[in-house]
């Protein structure tokens, strides 16, 4: 072999040897890029599925988190904020009880919010040997505005609930309220709340009670059938169920007189 044709040879093997090299360069490139996108691809989905699912309706999901249909945020607030208020035997044990079972679904603020009222109440005699119980009132259930949305995050729920309470067997309250409860997403312990959704209580605003010719029950409507409009409120508030007056430097206080508790 001549000089020239080792020449020519060793060139060709060089410019081989960059070539492969500048492919490889570029599957390395390419792979860090792709491992970086699926790195930031959300590793869950927080998906919420209507229950009324129509043909054709679609999901949206944007950074691993879907909305949360009206009808969700309604009976995810039903549900929790009727256990909060189910004394099954005695008050004074069972309140302190459910607030300490749905911990994982109440947001710091409420829990401090509900456990002042458990105090209160402890302090007044409204708690010892009594039972309460609050149900929706027939014909007045979910319905979309009575969702309010604040944002993709919170909402305001509009409860119109009976509340009934015993005392050794003797009923001692029977009446409807309007509860305003705020849900807000919560997602803290994925293992305990898989709704990562949490009741915050009333927010700012506070129960209500229902006048009684407004409701189903009165035979205004007919039982099972929503009304086309919410029933109107009665001229006397219920008081809330936590108690949240601001004294003069703006800190939460006690009034010094409280209509009673709903």
């Amino acid at each position: 072999m001549s000089t020239q044709q080792s020449l020519d040879a060793l060139a060709h093997e060089r410019a081989s040897h960059a070539n492969t090299r500048r492919l490889f360069l570029g599957l390395t490139i390419v792979s860090a890029v792709g491992m970086a996108l699926l790195w930031a691809k959300p590793h869950q989905i927080d998906l919420h599925i209507n229950p009324d699912l129509r043909a054709g309706d679609q999901v949206m999901v944007n950074n691993g988190s879907a909305p949360v249909p009206n009808p969700n945020v309604y009976s995810f607030a039903y549900y929790v904020w009727q256990q909060i208020n189910r004394w099954q035997s005695d008050g004074g044990v069972d309140y302190g009880a459910q607030i300490y079972n749905f911990q994982s679904y109440l947001t710091p603020r409420c829990q401090a919010q509900l456990k002042g009222d458990l105090e209160a109440r402890g302090r007044s005699g409204e708690l010892r040997m009594r039972t309460r119980q609050i149900t929706e009132i027939p014909g007045l259930g979910f319905q979309d505005n009575r969702v309010l949305g604040e944002g993709p995050a919170a909402w305001n729920v509009l409860l119109d609930m009976q509340v009934m309470e015993t005392f050794r067997g003797q009923a001692v309250k029977d009446t409807y309220v309007r509860y305003p409860i705020r849900v807000v997403r919560f997602d803290v312990d994925r293992e305990r709340n898989p709704f990562r959704l949490a009741v915050d209580c009333f927010g700012s605003n506070k129960p209500a009670r229902i006048d009684v010719k407004d409701s189903a029950v009165s035979g205004a409507t007919a039982a099972g059938v929503a009304p086309a409009l919410l029933p109107g409120l009665s001229d006397q508030p219920a008081s809330a169920l936590v108690q949240q007056p601001t004294n003069a430097a703006g800190a939460p206080g006690q009034p010094a007189s409280a209509a009673p508790k709903q």
